[in-house]
């Protein structure tokens, strides 16, 4: 019986030890399972991470793309309501007139039509449609006028009176200031300032004492004129933007330094309200919009045009 008990007693550690390892083994191997789909999870997370922000991203493409085709559309329907509105001017056009000067806007072109037949088509440039803001807050648009007009008067050889916001453009692209010159009114050559009507002692006195202002500009016998310190005077030439340090000037509408030749070309056709058709000394600009307003053609067409049109004709433009 002892001798029984000592494999019994080896069988038993042996089983005990062996069921030790099995039990280990299957704990290791729940603790590996378990790390590994712990991985796995991070794994699947970071998947789905990566996911959500491609998601996140082809959404916020897709809306920017709705935005920007939402602007599109408006700025579509904005065109085209333009241009229904400038052809219900064009489908208006008596076909029984003699003749019609047509100007569209949309393809910067001029047309003119006898009994309902086009005779004569040309390249033109329209109002540009930028904006600028003058004294007092007023904002200028400067679009071609649509609708229906009349040839009120022909011009050879036209002469440009620009309006003060001319000067205002031209001063913003230099840099420079503005000021009026008015009948009456002294103005520093050298700095543009206003110079007080009767400065202490006469304005000869105020000429003589301060050498750092020997000169001034004022309008005489309607022209402006450069009036020294020895009393000497000159006249500015004509058509020439004026110049005083820092500032531009505005002459008076009726002085010959506000009036430029040239610049129109050789003909104009004058339709009322400041606007006209005529020549122009930019031709690269010709067929888009470039003008302030006015309808821009090049000489050799104007000059057809001009011998074409009559004073009376309708002019449509849309």
């Amino acid at each position: 019986m002892a001798a029984m008990q000592g494999p019994l007693k080896y069988r038993a550690g042996f089983l005990g030890a062996w069921a030790l390892f099995v039990i280990s083994a299957g704990v290791f191997a729940l603790a590996v399972a378990g790390e590994v789909e712990n991985v796995a999870d991070a794994r699947w997370l970071g998947r789905l991470a990566r996911i959500d922000r491609m998601i996140n991203e082809r959404l916020a493409g897709k809306v920017e793309e709705m935005r920007e085709s939402a602007e599109e559309r408006d700025a579509r329907v904005t065109r085209l309501r333009s241009r229904v509105e400038r052809a219900e001017v064009r489908l208006e056009e008596p076909q029984d007139s003699p003749q019609v000067i047509t100007v569209s806007t949309a393809e910067n072109r001029v047309y003119v039509r006898q009994g309902g037949k086009t005779v004569f088509a040309a390249v033109c440039s329209t109002g540009k449609g930028t904006k600028l803001v003058v004294e007092g807050g007023r904002e200028l648009i400067f679009d071609t006028p649509t609708g229906r007009f009349r040839v009120l008067s022909k011009e050879e050889n036209p002469v440009w009176v620009p309006p003060d916001w001319h000067y205002v453009e031209e001063a913003r692209k230099k840099k420079l200031k503005t000021v009026k010159l008015g009948p009456g009114e002294l103005i520093d050559a050298d700095t543009g300032a206003p110079v007080p009507a009767e400065p202490a002692g006469g304005i000869w006195t105020w000429l003589k004492g301060d050498k750092s202002r020997r000169r001034v500009l004022k309008v005489e016998r309607g022209t402006v004129v450069e009036l020294a310190a020895d009393g000497t005077q000159k006249e500015l030439p004509p058509g020439e933007l004026i110049r005083a340090g820092k500032t531009l000037i505005i002459p008076p509408s009726s002085v010959p330094q506000r009036r430029f030749e040239k610049v129109l070309g050789h003909y104009r056709l004058n339709i009322g309200n400041g606007y006209a058709l005529h020549g122009t000394l930019v031709k690269d600009q010709l067929g888009r919009p470039a003008s302030h307003g006015c309808v821009r053609v090049g000489d050799a067409d104007m000059e057809k045009l001009f011998h074409m049109a009559r004073v009376g004709d309708e002019v449509i433009i849309y």
